[in-house]
């Protein structure tokens, strides 16, 4: 068993490489047969800044404490975290996994590190990927399959859970009491679908103007509101007319409790993305006890069902990231999406058993805690020699 772990990645700002590194962490502070020491990277952006009031005060000061390794420590694993460029360098000790998440199946010039071939990556580097769609990235370079290791993301489900009064108060103050809340999170970039969601809710809200559409962007990380604003801006007269009346955006930077709140506020959570490493909003909604319909085929296929879900049909489509470098992504159908949508809001009744089933499974399944033993059972395995 590893005694000793040394983390590499980023702190106190909204962006999920933070998040999954500081809630692994907090896990592992729990313990005491671990000595864990963290290094802060440089931020992907210049323009990027720590932001206090994510996690409760209590975790952020706990994550503050954790120091960086001295002279003495050394590591029988480092874990890094490092969005576009995977650090497949050797360590200095023990072995290194390099989380990635690879959302077009692909791996670029600039996710490889220039890197030739997986000839060039030691062999006491591992990579660590949160779903079997994105570790298809890492044997297609040629890195051997017993040296990527697939461990899911997590929930706080003293954080993420059904809270009926949380709910209504949230919808209240968004002055949504009687609307049909639909909501969608992330970067509003052109693999979550906001165009086929965009398009699809225009038709919903033509036959329901009780329909609203929560947008929650990234405004602190990425430009999420101009990717809405030029979305909007392509829509035909009528649907930009039907979507602008009943859309609500928001890109602020919230505490995770806060986040909760807005996903339960609302009645179903669409996610139409053509390509994700694996779409934590997802798991989250459903973990709050909200209808999910998202597209089919690719990672949230392995931390959802159809006891819960709604899959979108897709079909396979491939998108040139490069000049010689063509990636795999998802065509979610518009016709079937809208079908759903219209599904969610008429079926009280089964949005009901979604909603518990959801909860159900997410709380069996993929809490931080049984994910983070999930990690570390890859890290025993690796530096015992047996994976």
């Amino acid at each position: 068993m590893i005694s000793r772990l040394l983390f590499e990645g980023w702190r106190f700002i909204p962006h999920s490489f933070a998040l999954v590194a500081q809630s692994h962490c907090l896990c592992l502070l729990q313990r005491n047969d671990i000595d864990l020491r963290f290094v802060d990277l440089p931020f992907h952006d210049d323009k990027w800044r720590r932001t206090r009031g994510i996690f409760t005060p209590a975790q952020e000061d706990a994550l503050r404490a954790l120091r960086a390794p001295d002279k003495a420590f050394v590591p029988e694993v480092t874990y890094t975290l490092r969005p576009e460029r995977p650090e497949f360098s050797a360590p200095l000790f023990g072995r290194r996994f390099a989380f990635a998440t690879a959302e077009y199946r692909i791996l670029t010039e600039e996710n490889r590190s220039a890197l030739p071939s997986a000839a060039e990556v030691p062999q006491w580097v591992n990579v660590m990927t949160p779903s079997r769609w994105a570790a298809l990235a890492f044997e297609r370079f040629g890195i051997p399959p017993e040296r990527i290791h697939v461990v899911p993301h997590g929930i706080d489900p003293e954080i993420f859970r059904p809270d009926a009064a949380a709910r209504e108060a949230t919808r209240r103050a968004l002055d949504l009491t009687d609307a049909f809340v639909y909501m969608s999170v992330g970067a509003m970039s052109w693999n979550k679908g906001l165009d086929v969601l965009l398009e699809a809710f225009a038709r919903v809200a033509q036959a329901s103007p009780h329909a609203r559409l929560f947008l929650k962007g990234a405004d602190g990380l990425y430009p999420s509101r101009e990717y809405v604003q030029e979305v909007v801006g392509n829509l035909p007269t009528r649907a930009r007319e039907l979507v602008a009346e009943r859309l609500i955006y928001d890109g602020g930077t919230y505490p995770v409790r806060m986040m909760a709140d807005l996903l339960r506020a609302a009645d179903a959570y669409v996610s139409p993305y053509r390509a994700e490493g694996f779409n934590m909003p997802v798991l989250e909604a459903a973990a709050c006890g909200v209808p999910v319909v998202c597209t089919a085929g690719g990672p949230t296929d392995e931390f959802t069902d159809e006891s819960f879900a709604h899959r979108i049909r897709s079909s396979p489509a491939q998108r040139r990231l490069g000049a010689n470098e063509v990636g795999d992504y998802l065509a979610p159908d518009r016709d079937h999406l809208i079908e759903l949508m219209r599904r969610t809001m008429h079926e009280r009744d089964d949005a009901s058993r979604r909603a518990e089933a959801g909860v159900a499974h997410v709380a069996q399944h993929f809490t931080w805690q049984q994910v983070t033993e999930q990690l570390l059972a890859a890290f025993n395995r690796s530096v015992s020699g047996s994976g």
